[in-house]
């Protein structure tokens, strides 16, 4: 995957979320999808964390592909622990992302301290 590619699965991601987002005032109050993204239909509920799971996949499947280091590696994955640790714990998708990225940033420099 380019960065071309990553950057047309991010916008898509991102245009999906947002659509999501804006339909429900487009529609009329008596629409049947109305009723449907409004209420708790499963399909509805997992499309959050499939979305994290879909851009989580779409960012690290390159880096961690391309060089396989033990650094990538244990920044990637303290990124991940914390992502699902703060989506667990407090049920946000959005601030479970933060907490990936913060953590990721964090470990990126803890990493390369303790592999010198």
């Amino acid at each position: 995957m380019n960065d071309g590619s990553l950057f047309i699965a991010i916008a898509a991601m991102a245009g999906v979320t947002a659509f999501s987002r804006v339909l429900p005032f487009l529609l009329s109050p008596r629409s049947r999808l109305l009723k449907l993204l409004s209420g708790d239909h499963p399909a509805i509920r997992i499309a959050g964390p499939a979305l994290l799971v879909a851009l989580a996949v779409a960012s690290v499947a390159r880096p961690v592909l391309e060089s396989p280091s033990r650094q990538t590696l244990l920044s990637y994955g303290v990124g991940a622990l914390a992502t699902a640790a703060v989506l667990r714990w407090r049920h946000s998708v959005g601030l479970a992302v933060v907490a990936g990225i913060v953590a990721f940033g964090l470990a990126g420099p803890a990493t390369s301290w303790l592999m010198s």
